[in-house]
């Protein structure tokens, strides 16, 4: 097998497989392709202002330039996703993608798992014998501590975590010393853990909403979005507001909250729990870091873990045609409004008690430290 590594900008390396006997000949117009997707970004994408600026303009249009001449002559879908994921890799944004289509990945399984080798950062393994759950649950730990496992803010798991928080109420409203461990969770959305957000509230709460890209393109992708049968009205209605804002201010951003951040503050504070401990790791992201942003401001929270991915400051993320459909195109749309002074992205979220990713024992680390600190 023979392996092309070019380097194309420094400590940014692009591989390119011309592996004739592990990949099939396709018809694939690179260069249609990579045209369609630096379009799109350069129109559609939250933090491409922020990344491309007058300083770093020149740099980039010769990176540009150099992928766009390898494109001309890639007519292999492999090598060619390759070329696009350099590209978008430039931003260092893992919400802004160039991926494969599902089915692509169902025909090719070997051939996506040689790519997804070569793409993926090198990553500390958890030890041998921790295995970490995939399935959301509560498990009491001893009579003053419960494990809240979360391994996934998706959409389908809302109703999952209601359930368990619901069938658990004695337990929760009891236990003094709570555990979430969302180790792995790479978010979803936010309305996941929204009933989950009052047993953990002690004072009101900053949040920073989400301004939006205004251009021709990102209002075209929302009024696409007004067809889905599946839009709730409250949806509908936000999503129509946005887009009269896009038209009445036709570049920059707009903010349909009207203001750079907002407070919420509830009625009461939970006698229980009294000691809430995160446990994090290098995969919680996203929603998994805006759930830690929310969490932080209260006193009962403290972190424990390392770094988290860092994957939050530009969201809500749209699928953008590409001409080959073998490729999916995925464009954030909204940066927030935490920009440019508190910014997550590359950075992660810091723990306050930071725990080595090869200690075999975190969960018992913690309950012990719980249980010191306020009693069994």
């Amino acid at each position: 097998m023979y392996c092309m590594i070019t380097a194309l900008k420094a400590s940014l390396f692009c591989v390119f497989i011309l592996c004739s006997q592990h990949l099939k000949a396709q018809d694939c117009d690179c260069l249609a392709n990579f045209d369609t997707m630096v379009n799109r970004v350069t129109a559609s994408y939250a933090g491409f202002p922020d990344k491309v600026k007058k300083e770093t303009r020149k740099d980039f249009n010769a990176f540009t330039k150099r992928l766009r001449q390898k494109a001309q002559t890639s007519n292999i879908t492999d090598s060619c996703y390759l070329l696009l994921r350099t590209w978008t890799n430039y931003f260092k944004d893992r919400h802004l993608r160039v991926q494969l289509d599902w089915r692509y990945r169902e025909k090719n399984p070997d051939a996506v798992k040689r790519l997804n080798a070569l793409l993926s950062k090198p990553a500390v393994s958890p030890p041998p014998d921790e295995v970490l759950s995939t399935t959301s649950s509560i498990t009491k730990l001893g009579p003053s501590t419960l494990l809240i496992r979360l391994p996934s803010f998706e959409w389908n798991q809302k109703g999952i975590i209601d359930s368990l928080l619901k069938g658990n109420e004695t337990w929760l409203s009891e236990t003094s010393n709570w555990i979430i461990d969302i180790r792995g969770n790479s978010g979803g959305t936010d309305y996941a853990f929204s009933n989950l957000l009052p047993f953990i509230y002690t004072t009101p709460v900053k949040t920073y909403p989400d301004e939006f890209r205004s251009s021709k393109s990102n209002i075209e992708i929302l009024e696409e979005s007004l067809k889905d049968e599946d839009l709730s009205a409250t949806a509908k209605e936000f999503t129509l507001r946005l887009i009269g804002l896009m038209k009445a201010n036709p570049s920059g951003y707009v903010n349909p909250y009207g203001k750079k951040y907002f407070e919420s503050k509830l009625d009461s504070v939970y006698a229980y729990p009294n000691h809430i401990a995160i446990l994090i790791d290098r995969n919680s992201a996203s929603s998994a870091e805006s759930f830690l942003l929310t969490a932080m401001q209260s006193k009962k929270v403290t972190v424990y873990g390392e770094n988290s991915a860092g994957i939050l400051d530009y969201d809500n993320a749209h699928f953008f045609d590409i001409p080959d459909d073998n490729f999916n195109l995925v464009i954030p749309i909204a940066r927030s409004t935490r920009l440019p002074d508190h910014p997550i992205d590359n950075i992660g979220i810091t723990p306050t008690v930071k725990i080595d990713p090869q200690r075999k024992d975190k969960i018992r680390f913690i309950q012990e430290q719980l249980e010191q600190a306020g009693g069994r």
